[in-house]
């Protein structure tokens, strides 16, 4: 009964959950929960979806939340990327990748329909400031940690590859109601990327009307560009123009809009 009642309350568990709540609840022993385990493994009432990592089994189907596995899967795990994008509805695309940042080496794994990728925690962010710009949220009763809506912008900005590139990142712009223009330069600028600052203080100019960015936050941000000129995208990249206020070499697909056909991984 004591296991019905943890399996209602956790549809994505680690095993250390598991014999925690034993141990608070039932008479623990390591035996007799490995063969109840198994038995419950067996009898498909719970799936494996990685070393130490289950998903319950309700109403006769096996928990496929991406969202709340990603946020589970390590103690760690913070929902990152598109995948945050995905939690706060500013995808603009379906993606079968999930993203999340986590300290574990996990290797890229699948489980049901989607698959699974960590990425580490941001140098600079390590080790007591990986939880910077992020929340709480309840997900089936369980938390997990999403970056904010101002972390994911920069952290998509950062590394657009994993954001589902330029155009996924101006349309989820394009669906952003409030943003909190200063906490995106306090964390771009925690970030210490040149590169990255340029990208934020182009993208924030491309839409100053929409969150009402003063000339002061460009002016800040324009401090700390690289000393060169650097890409937007691959370095060497062709069809670029170069912003002098940036020191950015910018494609020109980003500054007209017209976008290239999303990769495999999108719907």
């Amino acid at each position: 009964m004591w296991l019905d009642t943890f399996f209602a309350e956790y549809p994505v568990f680690r095993h250390e959950e598991l014999v925690a709540y034993v141990k608070q609840h039932g008479d623990y022993n390591l035996n007799s929960l490995k063969a109840s385990l198994q038995y419950h493994l067996a009898k498909e009432h719970v799936a494996r979806i990685r070393r130490g990592y289950y998903a319950v089994k309700s109403q006769g189907a096996i928990a496929d939340d991406s969202i709340l596995i990603a946020g589970r899967v390590a103690p760690d795990a913070i929902i990152a990327y598109h995948s945050a994008l995905s939690f706060h509805a500013l995808a603009y695309s379906i993606y079968v990748l999930s993203y999340f940042f986590s300290h574990a080496p996990i290797q890229p794994f699948q489980f049901l329909q989607s698959r699974y990728q960590r990425i580490a925690h941001p140098k600079p962010l390590q080790p007591k400031q990986m939880t910077f710009e992020t929340k709480s949220y309840d997900r089936q009763g369980l938390d997990i940690k999403v970056t904010t809506v101002e972390r994911t912008l920069v952290d998509c900005l950062d590394k657009p590859q994993f954001a589902g590139g330029w155009e996924e990142i101006w349309r989820a712009g394009e669906m952003i109601n409030v943003l909190d223009v200063e906490r995106v330069i306090n964390y771009v600028l925690c970030l210490g990327n040149a590169t990255t600052i340029a990208k934020v203080g182009f993208f924030l100019e491309q839409f100053q009307k929409q969150f009402n960015v003063k000339e002061e936050h460009l002016k800040l941000l324009g401090k700390y560009k690289p000393k060169s000129k650097h890409y937007m995208g691959q370095r060497g990249e062709k069809n670029c123009r170069y912003l002098k206020r940036w020191n950015l070499m910018v494609p020109l697909m980003i500054i007209n809009k017209t976008w290239e056909e999303p990769n495999n991984d999108f719907i």
